[in-house]
């Protein structure tokens, strides 16, 4: 049987957590003036990709970060490619906001699928 930590508790709740409080109090303090506005997904996911190196290394003894991020960096080109064929100008800003938004939505996934796998791995033993 594996060994379970209640840092693994932790782990499993705390991005849900983050977007609620994040969403909830911290919300007006995601802008500097009108130069720099910041959404939830930027700030939510390098502590995503903390927790999915943690819970790999928990579930699997190796990371699977590297391999998240080659699937990122494969995201990043197919999106590049998206743009450079339409017909309307390139903005990089708007490259990034949707670069964002779709590296979180697959983080969250993939971090959760993790955590399913983790539970998994303990009750199996």
């Amino acid at each position: 049987m594996q060994n379970f930590h209640y840092f693994e508790i932790l782990l499993y709740v705390f991005p849900v957590l983050e977007i609620i409080l994040i969403n909830q109090f911290f919300r007006p303090y995601l802008r500097y003036k009108q130069i720099i506005r910041l959404s939830i997904a930027d700030v939510v996911l390098p502590f995503l990709l903390v927790g999915i190196h943690l819970l790999s290394v928990y579930s699997l003894t190796y990371s699977l970060l590297p391999h998240f991020l080659l699937a990122a960096c494969i995201v990043g080109l197919v999106q590049t490619l998206y743009f450079d064929k339409r017909k309307k100008n390139h903005e990089p800003k708007r490259f990034y906001r949707y670069f964002i938004k779709i590296l979180f939505l697959m983080a969250l996934l993939f971090y959760y699928s993790l955590v399913l796998l983790r539970v998994y791995f303990l009750i199996r033993g």
